[in-house]
């Protein structure tokens, strides 16, 4: 828990999933406070991310604390079991990822990355700036799009040359 709220790079928005509901509300009051933008997460599936099976609780922290409750129906997305995103060895990792970045994948592995990147656009501001269902709605078709556009791929694929 100490990472993000010691990072030495001061980062304007985060977003940070727990593993404890009772977490998320705290870390959002601590972040608020340190004046970054963020969101931290806990699905009820027990995931520290959110999850396709089942509400994901959200506290928003800009220059206040709300709480929210995202509910990936809501947003149109087929609910699934977790075990729908179970992945496997490090290669079987690799390749899932390398899928959903270049468009393909399951439809739960596109849903699950679509639904968490909505929240890092929400952070970013690529999105409207109040949490309701219309702009996570509104994120989500947008991360959709860039993922089945192979841009997300092209994108870490530079970014990998870079670091080179």
């Amino acid at each position: 828990m100490l990472g993000p709220l010691v990072n030495p790079l001061h980062p304007t928005g985060q977003v940070i999933g727990v593993s404890d509901r009772a977490q998320v509300k705290t870390f959002a009051e601590v972040l608020s406070q340190l004046g970054t933008r963020a969101v931290i997460v806990r699905g009820r599936e027990g995931l520290d991310e959110a999850g396709l099976a089942d509400i994901s609780d959200l506290a928003i922290a800009t220059d206040k604390v709300s709480l929210f409750e995202l509910n990936p129906k809501e947003l149109g997305i087929k609910n699934v079991p977790t075990s729908a995103l179970r992945g496997g060895d490090v290669q079987e990792n690799a390749d899932i990822l390398r899928a959903v970045l270049q468009g393909s994948g399951t439809q739960a592995q596109q849903d699950v990355v679509a639904l968490n990147a909505t929240l890092a656009l929400f952070v970013g501001k690529a999105i409207a700036p109040e949490p309701n269902h219309d702009t996570f709605a509104r994120g989500f078709v947008l991360a959709k799009e860039v993922l089945q556009s192979g841009a997300a791929w092209t994108k870490l694929a530079e970014l990998a040359q870079f670091l080179k």
